[in-house]
């Protein structure tokens, strides 16, 4: 079994099988599939899914691999999936593997990215901090971070988010955070600290502040952080989010 396999122990199976039921909703895939192959060794545990099958929330014209819990999902062109049909789920969920599969298609890189979930979170101190949910908040926010967070965390674009500042006149924001429904399961998160507040633990508070929000609304939290980056792999740990899986991907020319 590939060592990338997480059936992780701090994740109750119920959960598992609600964030499987939301990927297999997404792709248009039978969920009973993935539950089963993901508590049952004896079954298929890849699943190969048609770019050429019209689904709304994936682009046909790029290649997706997942390791999630003990199944594995690839999502790309027919001749993508031929392609890659033999490789070992520990080699294709690398990089290196995806863009050399799709090399005569001019393919380049989405990122590889750690999947984390989570449904207990550890209790936060409340902080002083003013709270809002004001675009005009996000934008003065958004001014006061690097070009290159606004594109990776387009706070605007989500479904609830919301800002913190210190209480008194002419506060500017400190940070954000908020999250977009995945179908209808998930809640999937994002955070943006101003650039001269960053290393004072408000990374941390709004993660954790978003994913209790989340809970609340009936979601499972859902982190995304890039393999490698390991201030989002910090946050995630110490907020109390379980390496779920992985995720790689590819966009063809």
């Amino acid at each position: 079994m590939s060592s990338h396999y997480l059936n992780s122990p701090g994740l109750s199976n119920a959960n598992q099988n609600l964030v499987l039921a939301a990927w297999a909703n997404s792709l248009d895939v039978e969920a009973h599939a993935l539950h089963r192959a993901n508590h049952d060794p004896s079954q298929i545990r890849r699943f190969e899914i048609a770019a050429e099958h019209d689904l709304t929330d994936w682009d046909p014209n790029t290649a997706t691999f997942i390791q999630l819990f003990n199944i594995s999902l690839l999502y790309g062109p027919t001749w993508f999936l031929d392609a890659a049909r033999n490789i070992d789920d520990d080699v294709l969920v690398q990089e290196s593997t995806m863009l050399q599969l799709g090399y005569a298609a001019g393919a380049r890189s989405l990122g590889e990215e750690v999947l984390y979930y989570a449904e207990d979170i550890p209790y936060y101190e409340d902080a002083q901090l003013n709270v809002t949910s004001h675009s005009k908040d996000i934008r003065r926010l958004e001014a006061a971070c690097p070009p290159d967070d606004i594109v990776a965390q387009p706070l605007d674009a989500l479904d609830h988010y919301f800002t913190v500042s210190a209480f008194g006149e002419h506060s500017e924001p400190i940070a954000a955070a908020g999250y977009d429904v995945f179908s209808d399961t998930v809640g999937q998160l994002a955070v943006l600290v101003a650039e001269a507040q960053r290393t004072k633990g408000y990374g941390t508070f709004m993660l954790a502040r978003v994913a209790e929000e989340c809970m609340f609304d009936g979601f499972i939290p859902q982190w995304v952080t890039p393999v490698g980056d390991e201030i989002g792999e910090k946050m995630a740990n110490d907020v109390g989010f379980i390496l779920s899986g992985y995720r790689t991907s590819v966009m063809f020319a």
